[in-house]
């Protein structure tokens, strides 16, 4: 495709040098062969110039366009997990729509400092790399996941009413636990359901919902997906 498009670009180049180099040779009204050979010539030789100087420019913006998507995409990913980081989380979220349907897990690997203080950093680092990927792999292709902060997640469920949320939070709760941990400790998450608009209208409010569902998963044991209702309030200062 590259060569095809820059074969493309010289022989555009040399046919209007060629067109030039004829349209000049009209202007001086003569019938000299020579003269008109010598236009062209001359027209095909600028032609060539201008389309190597041409593919220089390309190449060079080429270079540039994908340095800065590499710069944009690195600056939206989290190294550690490969997941969305919270500065792609805090852009992604103004583009939500307040009539839009869609659903909020709010995540937190269960007991995640005891694999700090018992094993050590490396190993806590492989429990947020095992987490990540089964989300990824137990979320569809139009869902976003973010690591919101040390060991806590979300995921945004676009166009997802809460039915379906349910069964796709309920999978990453189920894969989370399955997952092989080798040579540590198994690894669980508790987790917490709020959908737009039956929990609240506001994104803010949503991410509200959902903290407070993840709390009551944490109150009922861990290990498990809690689903956002009314009488769940943490206490009287949510009003969503």
């Amino acid at each position: 495709m590259k060569k095809k498009f820059t074969a493309i670009v010289v022989l555009s180049m040399i046919l209007l040098g060629a067109i030039f180099g004829y349209i000049f040779y009209m202007l001086f009204m003569a019938t000299s062969q020579n003269l008109l050979i010598h236009c062209i010539s001359t027209g095909i030789i600028y032609g060539i110039i201008n389309s190597f100087v041409t593919l220089f420019f390309i190449h060079k913006y080429s270079i540039i366009k994908a340095d800065k998507q590499k710069l944009e995409k690195d600056i939206r990913i989290d190294t550690l997990t490969g997941l969305n980081n919270r500065y792609a989380f805090e852009e992604d979220i103004k583009g939500v729509s307040s009539r839009a349907t869609y659903s909020i897990i709010y995540l937190d690997i269960d007991d995640f400092s005891r694999f700090n203080n018992t094993y050590g950093h490396d190993a806590g680092d492989n429990v947020l790399k095992n987490v990540a990927k089964v989300i990824k792999d137990s979320i569809r292709h139009m869902d976003k996941a973010y690591r919101y902060g040390g060991e806590e997640l979300v995921v945004i469920l676009d166009e997802c009413p809460k039915e379906l949320a349910i069964k796709i939070g309920n999978r990453i709760v189920l894969n989370i636990r399955n997952c092989d941990n080798t040579p540590y400790s198994g690894i669980t998450i508790s987790a917490g359901l709020a959908s737009a608009p039956d929990d609240a209208k506001s994104f803010a409010n949503l991410i509200k919902a959902s903290d407070i569902a993840l709390y009551k998963a944490k109150e009922l044991g861990k290990d498990r997906l809690a689903c956002y209702q009314m009488n769940m309030e943490k206490n009287d200062t949510y009003n969503l």
